[in-house]
């Protein structure tokens, strides 16, 4: 639910047109995400990202990224990443199933 008020309001607040991303790359660049990021949500707290809408997965990224968004780990993470990468990590993780 926390989850999908944050995409609600991420998507409402940045109206900007996001590129499309090759998911075959993404699959690639996805093997530092699934460090933390499994299947399913773990009792830490680090949510699935699988089935996440990727619009709205482009967007946090790009907060993440810009230090919009307080995470050290994604801060870093994200700082290396291109708008390539981060709209081929969305079309690859967007196309999974979500967590039951």
């Amino acid at each position: 639910m926390l989850r999908n008020l944050m995409l609600i309001l991420v998507c409402a607040a940045s109206p900007q047109a996001l590129a499309e991303g090759d998911p075959e790359y993404g699959q690639y660049l996805s093997s530092e995400c699934v460090t933390c990021h499994l299947g399913k949500a773990t009792e830490g707290g680090i949510p699935s990202i699988n089935g996440y809408d990727s619009d709205g997965f482009q967007q946090i990224m790009k907060l993440y990224r810009s230090k919009e968004l307080e995470n050290p780990t994604m801060q870093t993470i994200a700082g290396r990443l291109t708008d390539e990468d981060i709209a081929a990590l969305a079309a690859y993780y967007s196309a999974l199933p979500q967590p039951e």
